[in-house]
């Protein structure tokens, strides 16, 4: 064989690698892109307001869902919260008991009394601004909202 016709082959032979190995790597994303909108994806029937208005949400963590179709009621247990430890994270425990559930403030300590009662401010997170400020005697458990 001339070179010349040994140097096409070897080039031949290269392309068709280089072909060969963009198919296998266009298999290989589009598997691989199945996977990941299958682990993604989840499906959802009816509307949110539906599943909102035909279910209740109790406060103390229990979610209670009916199916409607079948009528089966499904009971989640909540995960267990930890117990304050601290007489700040207690005081802290009160104050959110009595705000209730919002993820637009957070709690914070700004100070005790000459008594020893916690001062706890609820706050907006996203400008700090007080919104109120309790004072909360963690021996009883009560406390007073300015």
């Amino acid at each position: 064989m001339n070179s010349t016709k040994k140097v096409i082959i070897f080039i031949l032979v290269i392309v068709a690698l280089i072909v060969l190995g963009v198919i296998i790597g266009i298999r290989f994303k589009n598997n691989l892109e199945k996977r990941v909108e299958n682990t993604r994806s989840v499906e959802v029937s009816g509307n949110l307001n539906n599943y909102v208005a035909n279910n209740e949400i109790n406060l103390n963590g229990v979610i209670n869902i009916t199916n409607e179709i079948s009528g089966n009621e499904v009971t989640e247990e909540p995960e267990e919260e930890e117990a304050p430890k601290t007489p700040l994270e207690k005081a802290i425990s009160i104050v959110k008991k009595d705000w209730g559930l919002d993820n637009s403030v957070y709690f914070a300590e700004d100070g005790t009394t000459v008594n020893g009662e916690y001062i706890i401010a609820v706050r907006r997170k996203s400008t700090t601004e007080a919104l109120a400020w309790y004072t909360v005697n963690v021996n009883t458990g009560t406390f007073t909202k300015e």
